[in-house]
């Protein structure tokens, strides 16, 4: 079967799953890697070979861009200590103490293939944790920590990684090489995402406002850029990420509205898509990676694989314990024994599910050294990393969410779109009190406008109010508008199906009923959510 009829029969399953997801309660990476084995198991389709190019080159850099993207940069630069502890520190940690165990349980284990593994198991994956962390009550503070974690460990582990393939293939390791070469790569790719950043930066104004243009621009720049610091023998990881939030710390001047809203449906889908296509096709590589693996072997490197996982979650646990991820800089109120800040610990300890990344860097391991000798033991790497997967995935994949249900961190969500609001508003009423009207009509819809925003401030100050009569009202009205815009719709499919205007006046008309009901959408759920407060 073709390449191509593969992924199309393997899209048609993702949708499938997709679409009944909510009823097996269960999280999507969860859902589709379990698939992906049933489907290997039973090889109703034949699997897709996943080689480290298509995850490298074309999965991870849209990821990486994408998270970077929606990063909060005054946060992440608040809380770059303690995110730098665990994807530089505990990275290099666990490759270390990683070695240093399977050198000395697994038999014949020399110590640079040990190292290989330590390295390529030791990054929690950037893509499993923001996809089943997604939608659920956590503290800023602790979602922007994960965030930054999985967007920089990927880099620490592949450059730990590629000095220990070097010490394999050439057979000689020094470790002050080793730690000039990390500083190199690390600082090139940051450069190389900056210059190219930069470079965009002054050649977006030849665009000219086109938004198609604008979106297809961004969208080929992780690609390029990776390309092109790996090339170069620099990070590639860190070059995207860079990228990334030097982009989006411009988008608000550099991009139009229009261009702003085709990026985020066009970037939703990529990324949707991908998500879901990798770890479905993760599931799928099973046959390949027990193909070399004797029968008899397989039950301990099981074992293995599954005390590497609990060791794994030991050391993390280790390192937020010794150093203060969270300090507490004011006395906690709490009398409950899981006050605030153990409960962050708790979450963050269970979130270092390995994924795509660590299986990538296991495929990637040569066959051979530099004097044609088979690199021996590269089959039990592979088999042990995609057990160490498939064991983080399952048990703290799936106990997570529950976990954070549980527990029930402080999130403060609510609170901060409640001053976000408080601050939007204070500022237009001073930029209305202080514009200079040009006559009697524009000074009437100016003391309109800033009556009508006082009034909200008021509101807001005293806080929800009753549901009111005015209330329902309101939603009456915009349920009113909705069934108007579903009747024009009606009107214009009618309209077009007889041929009284041409397809491009319909679809002009049919985004604008689309655009119109998207915000009363809007509207309506936070009439909801304002009736539902005020009720409790």
């Amino acid at each position: 079967m073709a390449e191509i009829e593969k992924m199309i029969w393997i899209s048609i399953i993702l949708i499938i799953i997709i679409s009944v997801k909510d009823k097996l309660k269960l999280a999507l990476p969860i859902l589709l890697v379990l698939a992906g084995l049933i489907l290997s198991l039973t090889r109703l389709i034949p699997s897709i070979e996943m080689s480290p190019e298509m995850i490298f080159y074309v999965v991870l850099p849209p990821i990486l861009f994408d998270a970077a993207w929606n990063t909060s940069i005054p946060d992440f630069k608040k809380e770059l200590p303690k995110i730098s502890t665990l994807a530089v520190g505990l990275v290099f940690l666990t490759t270390t103490i990683i070695a240093l165990i399977v050198h000395s349980i697994i038999p014949e284990f020399s110590w640079p293939m040990a190292f290989v593994l330590g390295a390529v198991v030791s990054p929690p994956d950037a893509v499993a944790a923001t996809s089943i962390t997604k939608n659920l009550p956590l503290p800023r503070k602790l979602t922007t920590i994960l965030e930054g974690e999985s967007l920089l460990n990927d880099a620490s582990a592949l450059i730990a990684y590629k000095c220990a393939v070097i010490a394999i293939v050439n057979g000689a390791f020094s470790f002050w090489n080793a730690g000039f070469q990390f500083i190199i790569v690390s600082m090139g790719g940051l450069a190389a995402g900056s210059v190219i950043g930069f470079v965009f930066l002054k050649l977006h104004k030849y665009f000219n406002g086109n938004s198609s243009a604008e979106t297809f621009a961004v969208v080929l720049l992780p690609f390029a850029t990776y390309s092109l610091a790996e090339h170069l023998g620099c990070s590639g990881v860190l070059a995207v990420v860079i990228l990334g939030m030097f982009l989006s710390w411009n988008s608000f001047s550099l991009f139009s509205a229009g261009s702003r809203i085709q990026m985020g449906h066009f970037w939703d889908v990529i990324i949707f898509v991908l998500n879901g296509l990798i770890f479905l096709i993760l599931g799928m590589q099973l046959p390949k990676i027990i193909s070399d693996i004797p029968s008899s072997a397989i039950p301990v490197l099981v074992l293995y694989g599954f005390f590497i996982g609990i060791i794994l979650f030991f050391i993390r646990l280790f390192v937020l314990a010794v150093f203060p991820i969270f300090s507490r800089t004011q006395p906690e109120k709490e009398k409950n024994f899981l006050t605030r800040h153990k409960k962050e610990y708790i979450i963050l300890s269970w979130s270092g599910m390995r994924g795509v990344v660590s299986l990538a860097a296991a495929l990637a391991l040569p066959f051979q050294d530099d004097k044609r000798f088979i690199i021996e033991q590269r089959s039990t790497v592979l088999f042990i990393t995609f057990v160490v997967i498939i064991f983080t995935l399952f048990i703290q994949g799936l106990t997570l969410p529950k976990l954070i249900k549980l527990i029930k961190p402080a999130a403060e969500e609510e609170q901060n779109e409640k001053e976000l609001k408080k601050l939007l508003l204070e500022q237009s009423v001073l930029f209305l009190k202080d514009l200079k009207a040009d006559h009697k009509m524009t000074q009437s819809i100016i003391n309109t406008m800033t009556q009508k925003l006082e009034k909200e401030k008021l509101i807001q100050q005293h806080g929800a109010q009753p549901y009111t009569y005015k209330t329902y009202w309101k939603k009456g009205y915009y349920e009113l508008e909705l069934k108007l815009a579903d009747h024009q719709r009606k009107e214009l499919v009618r309209s077009y199906h007889k041929g009284d205007f041409s397809l491009e006046m319909i679809r002009k008309k049919e985004w604008e009923l689309d655009f119109w009901t998207t915000t009363i959408d809007q509207e309506i759920e936070a009439l909801n959510s304002h009736i539902s407060v005020t009720k409790e």
